[in-house]
């Protein structure tokens, strides 16, 4: 049998068991287990009920019979729960989809005509003569040419970096901003990352919330900043070398189907974040914790 046949087999039978094992690995979830999902996700999908935004581009999380089977040893540990809802304004994003496209397409005889350089003939030649000399065994030959060609493909690369740079460009500057709003909930969640310096508000019924600035171009879609609610006791604000962070210690009397802490983060615009908080049935959320 060709190693090439084999190893297709051999991947293909992987994938084909994987699932198997990975469904083995599981185990019926307790009457108080299944009780745990069932209320975090009637009040996490309750929260959002009152979000009056564009239309609803994707959920996860919000349906209990994907909890009936759980991983072994979890009853050694918190329950854990993620919520995900998205809103997107595709009639913007596919405008700006449109506009990006067309705008790239102006700059693409730009890209066709680097490719085309000397440089890259001269590389191409290079190649050809590199192969000759190896051929020949003339080591000295052909750490030669691969020396001129190291100097030639640093003279591509700048001109290719120069094209990618306009490309990112066009791209940043034509991507639709505030078209988009993610709410995550992340219940027995004990720490949470921020990618910058989070500041501190309030919400009008006086829940704290923190924002961070990290907005960012993400699969041709600007991606905003993030805004946060920590909810549960003993949170402690910390810096360190990866930057700022939220931690809370994990309460070992508490038995594991209680909820002891709730992260709830905002992907949006700023004032559309706030807008969405203050939308949301926080008290749902809130009436979790012991």
């Amino acid at each position: 049998m060709a190693l090439r046949t084999f190893l297709l087999l051999l991947f293909t039978g992987i994938f084909l068991v994987g699932p198997v094992i990975a469904d083995s690995e599981t185990r019926p979830a307790t009457p108080a287990e299944k009780g745990f999902y069932e209320k975090v996700i009637a009040a996490c999908t309750g929260s959002v009920a009152g979000i009056s935004l564009w239309q609803k581009s994707d959920e996860s999380g919000h349906e209990t019979a994907e909890y009936e089977n759980i991983a072994p040893g979890t009853e050694n540990m918190p329950l854990v729960y993620h919520y995900y809802a998205e809103w997107a304004d595709q009639q913007r994003l596919e405008k700006a989809s449109s506009e990006i496209s067309a705008a790239l397409a102006e700059k693409q005889p730009e890209i066709q005509e680097a490719s085309e350089s000397q440089d890259v003939r001269e590389l191409e030649e290079l190649s050809e003569q590199v192969a000759a000399a190896a051929a020949a065994g003339n080591m000295a030959e052909v750490e030669r040419l691969n020396s001129m060609a190291e100097e030639i493909s640093a003279r591509s690369e700048a001109i290719f970096a120069e094209s990618d740079r306009q490309f990112r460009e066009v791209i940043e500057k034509l991507a639709a901003r505030d078209a988009r709003a993610v709410v995550r909930i992340g219940v027995n969640q004990f720490y949470q990352g921020f990618d910058g310096e989070p500041v501190a508000g309030r919400l009008s019924d006086g829940t704290e919330v923190f924002r961070v600035e990290n907005g960012r171009m993400y699969n041709e879609t600007w991606v905003e900043g993030t805004t946060y609610v920590i909810l549960g006791k003993d949170w402690k604000a910390q810096h360190d070398e990866a930057g700022a962070s939220m931690e809370k210690p994990e309460n070992p009397e508490i038995k594991n189907d209680r909820v002891q802490s709730v992260v709830i983060a905002v992907e949006a615009e700023q004032k559309r974040a706030l807008q969405i908080l203050e939308a949301m049935n926080l008290k749902l959320i809130k009436s979790l914790l012991d």
